[in-house]
């Protein structure tokens, strides 16, 4: 009778799950981003984005084919074509660009940006943008901004749109145009079948567009440091977050699912302590717990 009672209450719900995948996509997103930074130290940002996701492709393409859709595509099929073009094209190529020509601090702040794009146009798609959940963007969004500036607003004021910086701010309408998106395509594709096609398609068109650089040639000169910072973007960034982003967004929504990247910069901060020997600020942890403070109250329910 006791465990009869208390089973259905100890089974987690999806949103639940939800929930802890989006915790653990985060993760991933902040290794990618130090991974990133090593990889581009031994090839170009078109190269790097072309191998991520040819990596990604190969590890998802056995999920991908058992998990086709028995009838085509149908009515998915335009909002993926743009999916390709957003999340498997311009995306990867202008964050790692923004990424190569500006400092980590510009372009992790402009492409921040990217929930609060992309909750500000969630109505677009039928979601109800209320003002509790926007209360908790704000707040979120204050504490990316204390972490990403380490607490110093002079530099919020010396942001310049440069090159590099109005790259960033590209690729923040990018993703948010992917996350609007993907709402027309996870009802009808699985994530596995999904991110497949964008990153295989991605790849190929990355390739092409970076085929002046040498793809093949920079992989062989690369360093195995260089080569395991691609790898790592590829599993963990694509592969891992990926699947757990759009299982996020069928389960809870765009507009909570996006949230979850303000808890980048400060896992970011936490890796590039442990393996870049950077400090560790008390702005940073301030603006850690804002951060959560903001994830919480964004997705927690009412009533």
């Amino acid at each position: 009778m006791l465990s009869g009672t208390m089973g259905p209450a100890a089974r987690p719900t999806p949103q639940t799950l939800a929930y802890a995948g989006l915790s653990l996509a985060t993760v991933g997103w902040a290794a990618g981003f130090v991974a990133g930074k090593v990889a581009l130290g031994a090839m170009s940002p078109l190269v790097v984005a072309a191998w991520r996701y040819a990596v990604a492709a190969a590890i998802l393409l056995p999920f991908a084919l058992r998990q086709r859709p028995a009838e085509g595509l149908g009515r998915a099929a335009g909002p993926l074509a743009l999916m390709v073009v957003c999340g498997g094209v311009l995306y990867p190529w202008l964050f790692l660009l923004a990424l190569s020509r500006t400092s980590a601090t510009n372009t992790a702040l402009l492409i921040a940006l990217n929930p609060v794009l992309t909750l500000l146009f969630s109505p677009l798609v039928g979601e109800r943008l209320d003002r509790r959940r926007l209360a908790g963007v704000l707040v979120a969004l204050v504490g990316a901004a204390t972490v990403i500036t380490r607490g110093d607003p002079a530099h919020l004021a010396a942001l310049s749109l440069g090159s590099g910086d109005l790259v960033a701010l590209a690729a923040a309408a990018t993703w948010a145009t992917f996350n609007l998106t993907s709402r027309h395509v996870v009802g009808h594709l699985t994530p596995a079948f999904t991110n497949c096609v964008i990153y295989a398609l991605g790849a190929v068109a990355l390739y092409v567009l970076g085929s002046g650089d040498r793809p093949w040639a920079q992989l062989a000169a690369a360093t195995p440091t260089a080569v395991a910072g691609v790898v790592v973007m590829a599993v963990l960034s694509s592969v891992i977050a990926g699947q757990f982003f759009l299982v996020g967004v069928r389960t809870v929504g765009v507009g909570r699912t996006v949230v979850f990247v303000y808890l980048v910069p400060v896992l970011t901060a936490l890796l590039s302590t442990t393996f870049l020997g950077e400090r560790f600020l008390p702005a940073q942890a301030v603006g850690g717990a804002t951060v959560l403070a903001g994830v919480y109250w964004t997705t927690r329910t009412v009533g």
